[in-house]
């Protein structure tokens, strides 16, 4: 009998090498269907600081959506991960102002922020479920730094419709997202930021 853990690690692989086949304009459509949703949405509408990514491997690429942030006086926070192994957000100032981790990650130079002044959090992963739970790359970063944030920031996971499953059989460290988006729907977990 295959264990959760094993289940898990198929479901990244098959994601994974799904989402590396995507051509790069297929990428670009859906990432820009994505992100007219997300600016659709109460949380992000009227957030001032957002945490997003700066995607890898065909994730949904956010980045076009920067400029326009800050043109309407948002703060974008990028992840960076710090030396002793913990996920730190630092706010993104142009991306001369980045350098690209060991993974291949633009991560921001610059002091972290604190988590309590984040609004909202745009998290990607490989797989997401019905409950909002997801699947990364199985390092914990994200799940260990959500904890962090105080109950009012809205969680919102972002990836291409055949990214959801029916369950990411999620551990008691993991922690769900209060809505997901896709290029072809929105899937709410939690109707309390609406």
């Amino acid at each position: 009998m295959i264990s959760d853990w094993e289940q898990r690690q198929v479901l990244r692989r098959e994601m994974s090498a799904r989402r590396g086949q995507m051509p790069r304009a297929q990428v670009e459509e859906y990432s820009r269907s994505i992100a007219v949703k997300l600016m659709a949405l109460k949380p992000l509408h009227q957030a001032h600081a957002i945490m997003a990514f700066a995607g890898i491997d065909n994730e949904v690429d956010l980045k076009p959506q920067f400029a326009l942030w800050q043109a309407e006086d948002r703060r974008i926070l990028l992840p960076r991960v710090e030396p002793g192994g913990g996920l730190a957000a630092v706010e993104f100032h142009g991306w001369q102002h980045t350098h690209r981790s060991r993974i291949g990650i633009l991560e921001p130079l610059g002091e972290p922020v604190d988590p309590g002044d984040i609004e909202v959090v745009i998290v990607p992963g490989l797989v997401f479920d019905g409950r909002g739970y997801r699947l990364g790359y199985g390092k914990g970063y994200y799940d260990r730094f959500l904890k962090l944030l105080p109950a009012c920031t809205f969680l919102c996971g972002v990836c291409y419709d055949f990214q959801l499953v029916d369950t990411v059989l999620p551990h008691q460290a993991d922690v769900a997202m209060h809505w997901i988006v896709t290029e072809r729907s929105e899937l709410a977990v939690n109707w309390d930021f609406f």
